[in-house]
């Protein structure tokens, strides 16, 4: 949670537009909020919205998301089951060995393999914790400026389709031209592409 430890330094991005409902994005978290796996279900990972400052809940207000008159901090949750691949060459070998001596035989087929792989797997997976990963986001309503505070390339991916379904907005990196456009407005910041390059080495 490196937006309440200081342990992580954010990506930045510019917000495009700006919230119209905010009843409307609070039953869009509510829609896309973090519901726990299910091993019954067979699926690897889970995502969505809680809030920043309790991982286990997952019930918004305005009230709890706002902090100020602008800022809206949450957290994107992601929970993920990894099964060892070494447990389970070690587990799946033991099986086969058990399969050959009942049968007789001095192989099996490759489908019957894969399909004892994939019945271990999903056993395993059963006994297995979710391994929990929190990624905060602190968004300034008003300026558009909002901070990630993730770093892997598939987080961000899932952060910035999750923050567009909830919001109906999408957003651009944060760059000198958006800080630009932010202070100096739109028609100055555009002006500044139009200026020629600068080299500040000494021997230029």
């Amino acid at each position: 949670m490196g937006a309440l430890t200081g342990r992580m330094s954010p990506l930045g991005f510019f917000v495009k537009g700006k919230v119209d409902d905010w009843d409307a994005v609070i039953e869009n978290l509510t829609r896309y909020r973090f519901q726990d796996l299910d091993p019954s279900t067979g699926r690897q990972q889970s995502f969505g919205w809680v809030l920043c400052t309790d991982p286990f809940c997952t019930e918004f207000t305005k009230p709890n998301i706002f902090f100020g008159e602008a800022l809206v901090c949450l957290t994107m949750r992601v929970d993920s089951i990894t099964v060892p691949a070494s447990l389970v060459k070690l587990h799946l070998a033991r099986r086969i060995k058990a399969a050959l001596a009942e049968s007789g035989k001095e192989s099996l087929p490759k489908d019957e393999i894969n399909r004892m792989r994939e019945d271990l797997v999903a056993e395993m997976s059963r006994r297995v914790l979710p391994g929990i990963k929190l990624f905060d986001v602190g968004y300034n309503a008003t300026t558009g400026r909002l901070w990630f505070f993730g770093r892997s390339k598939s987080a961000v991916q899932t952060f910035l389709d999750l923050f567009h379904e909830t919001f109906g907005l999408s957003m651009v990196p944060d760059s000198p031209y958006t800080v630009a456009r932010e202070l100096l407005g739109e028609e100055a910041a555009d002006g500044l592409l139009d200026l020629p390059p600068a080299t500040f080495s000494p021997d230029a």
